[in-house]
């Protein structure tokens, strides 16, 4: 998982954050401070510049929006799609047909 090695992929403010396609691993202050918000159910004060390292919990965190909606920002990857399919042989008889992952783009491909 890339939050363990600190690589983001997108930086989101409170007008464009997303908790249901991304995960955040860290935020970011983008004013001068201190200022005060609630992430993960606590309140902390950060400073123009400071970053928490923290996977964030979009039900515990309180996204500044409005005119504040640019004093944090949030740093994070996509969601990985969670889709299961069966692969490998997926009927028999006269004719086998055999399922497999296209790793380009991560579909099945039966085949």
């Amino acid at each position: 998982m890339t939050y363990l090695t600190g690589e983001v992929t997108v930086i989101h403010d409170g007008d464009s954050v997303n908790f249901t396609a991304f995960t955040y691993s860290a935020v970011y202050c983008n004013v001068a401070g201190p200022i005060t918000f609630t992430i993960n159910g606590s309140t902390v004060s950060m400073e123009l510049g400071d970053t928490i390292e923290v996977v964030v919990d979009g039900n515990t965190t309180v996204v500044p929006s409005g005119a504040f909606a640019n004093n944090l920002l949030f740093l994070g990857n996509p969601n990985p799609v969670q889709t299961e399919f069966r692969t490998g042989l997926i009927s028999g008889g006269t004719t086998e047909v055999y399922r497999f992952v296209n790793i380009k783009n991560g579909n099945p491909t039966d085949g």
